[in-house]
C-alpha cells in the first residue's frame, strides 16, 4: 500500500495526472474491499483534488464505497434492526451503522444519568437495562430495554439534557449515536432523521410513560396496612429465587402494595428496580385478610441507616371487594377465660 501511493505522487510529480487517477481509484477498491473505508475516502478525496472533472472515476468509486460498506455492515446487527434498515436506502443504512459507535457496560453500570448532557440515541444489540426516573428522593422504574429496542429517544432529537437514567442489568453491548450526526445528515442525507423519528416514534416516550405513573398513582385509592409480610424474588417464569425475606407493610391500593425494608447500600437497592416479587401477608385469626400476590418493583425511596421504601406494581389489579376487607380494622384477639 505504501509503495502504490509512493507511486501515486511520482505520477503527479512528473506531470502524470492520469496515471495517477487510474491508481487512485484502484486503491479505493482495494481499501473498501478489505473494510478501511478512511483510507478508501482519503483516496477519493485525492481523485477529486487532482481532477474535479474526473466524473467516471468519482462516481464510480463512490458507489464502489458504498456497496462495500453495506456489505460490511455486522449481518446480526442487521438482522436483528432489521424492521429500521428496511426502511433505509444503502447510503441512510451506511450512514446511520458507520456514523454510531460501538460500546459495552457491564451489569450495574451506569449509560447514562439523569441530568447529564448526553444527547445520544442507543440501539441495544445485547443484554438488558432499567430506565429509571428519580423524583423527590424516589427512584421510579419506568420500562427495561433489551435487544432489539433503543434508548436515549428523548434527549438525541430535542437536544436535551438527559430526564432519566439508564443502568445495565446484565452485560451490553450497544451502538450510540451522537446527536452532533444530526446536523450532517441534513445535508447528505436529508431523509434520515425523519425515518429514524418516525421508527422510535412508534414506542411509549419517556414523558408519556412519566405522565401515566402520575395517572395511575392519583387515581388508586390507599389504605394503610401495616404488619409484617414475607417478600421473595421471582424468575420472570414466576418462580421463587433465592430465599424470602421480610418486609414492612406501609399501604396498598388495587394497583400496587408499599413497604418498607432494610437493605445495605443504594446501589443494592436501585437493583431492585426491574424485578419481580411475591409477597404474602398473613394475619393470625383472620384468614379472610390474607393476600398474596405478585408483581414488579417500580419504585425505590432511600432513607436514613439502610432502610428504604419500596412500590410493588401487581401484575393484577387487586379486587375492590379484597381492599375493603384490609380497610377494615383486624378482628380483636378473643378474650381468653382462665
Amino acid at each position: 500500500m505504501i509503495e502504490k501511493q509512493k507511486l501515486v505522487q511520482d505520477h503527479v510529480d512528473r506531470g502524470n495526472k492520469r496515471a495517477a487517477i487510474e491508481l487512485l481509484f484502484a486503491l479505493v477498491i482495494e481499501c473498501a474491499e478489505a473494510g478501511n473505508f478512511e483510507e478508501a475516502e482519503a483516496m477519493r478525496s485525492r481523485i477529486v483534488a487532482l481532477d474535479p472533472m474526473a466524473f467516471g472515476e468519482i462516481i464510480r468509486s463512490g458507489e464502489i464505497l458504498e456497496r462495500e460498506k453495506n456489505r460490511h455492515i455486522d449481518p446480526g446487527h442487521r438482522q436483528l434492526w432489521a424492521p429500521l434498515y428496511d426502511v433505509l436506502g444503502l447510503e441512510e443504512a451506511n450512514a446511520l451503522y458507520f456514523g454510531s459507535r460501538k460500546a459495552s457496560y457491564e451489569a450495574g453500570e451506569t449509560i447514562f444519568e439523569q441530568g447529564d448532557w448526553k444527547p445520544r440515541l442507543y440501539l441495544i444489540d445485547s443484554g438488558r437495562a432499567n430506565i429509571i426516573y428519580f423524583q423527590d428522593g424516589v427512584a421510579l422504574f419506568l420500562k427495561s430495554v433489551e435487544a432489539g429496542q433503543f434508548a436515549g429517544e428523548d434527549v438525541f432529537f430535542p437536544l436535551a439534557v438527559c430526564t432519566t437514567s439508564m443502568i445495565a442489568r446484565s452485560r451490553m453491548e450497544v451502538r450510540h449515536l451522537d446527536a452532533d450526526l444530526l446536523k450532517g445528515w441534513r445535508s447528505l442525507h436529508p431523509e434520515l432523521e425523519s425515518k429514524l423519528l418516525a421508527f422510535v416514534g412508534n414506542v411509549e416516550s419517556t414523558s408519556q410513560l412519566l405522565k401515566s405513573r402520575e395517572m395511575d398513582r392519583r387515581r388508586m385509592r390507599r389504605i394503610f396496612l401495616g404488619g409484617k409480610a414475607t417478600a421473595s424474588l421471582l424468575s420472570m417464569a414466576g418462580k421463587p429465587l433465592g430465599n424470602p425475606f421480610r418486609v414492612d407493610l406501609c399501604d396498598i391500593s388495587r394497583g400496587g402494595v408499599c413497604f418498607m425494608m432494610r437493605i445495605s447500600g443504594r446501589d443494592a437497592a436501585r437493583q431492585l428496580l426491574g424485578n419481580r416479587l411475591g409477597i404474602s401477608y398473613f394475619e393470625p385469626g383472620d384468614c379472610s385478610r390474607n393476600l398474596e400476590k405478585s408483581g414488579m418493583v417500580v419504585g425505590v425511596q432511600f432513607h436514613p441507616f439502610d432502610d428504604c421504601t419500596v412500590n410493588l406494581k401487581f401484575d393484577e389489579l387487586l379486587p375492590e371487594s379484597v381492599l375493603k376487607l384490609l380497610a377494615q380494622p383486624p378482628a380483636p384477639a378473643p378474650e381468653l377465660d382462665f
